[in-house]
């Protein structure tokens, strides 16, 4: 079974550990020990992992299998003029985006209530445990 740090590790395939790092403003080492499953990002870090990659979290964390993942998913939003596809979850962050604008939310506030909200699910509906052979 893939963990969160193969998928970290496949989806930057095409970008150094530094590169990637850089993009999201931690040290590199913060991020090898993510591929080495040592330690595992915050939930503001894998919103923006799935954004960056687009992916969906629960994938990510293994909840969701990703129907429509290939090796250059990451490519498309560091070329500016790449328009690949729009996903639904494209459109529902266009549509966060756009009630936070509307509603005058800055983006760390918005994070926050993702945040939030992502922590009153998992109290609500805690995931399986796996089963270890």
């Amino acid at each position: 079974m893939e963990t969160l740090g193969d998928k970290i590790k496949q989806l930057r395939s095409k970008l150094t550990q530094e590169e990637l790092a850089s993009i999201l403003q931690v040290d590199r080492s913060t991020l090898a020990s993510w591929e080495i499953n040592r330690r595992e990002p915050d939930i503001r870090t894998l919103c923006r992992l799935a954004a960056l990659f687009k992916v969906s979290v629960d994938w990510l964390v293994g909840y969701t299998p990703d129907p429509g993942h290939s090796s250059e998913a990451g490519t498309g939003l560091l070329q500016e003029n790449a328009t690949h596809y729009q996903t639904v979850e494209d459109a529902a962050w266009h549509k966060v985006i756009d009630t936070a604008k509307y509603y005058g939310l800055k983006p760390d506030n918005v994070l926050q209530l993702i945040e939030v909200n992502a922590k009153i699910v998992l109290a609500v509906n805690p995931p399986a445990k796996k089963r270890t052979p």
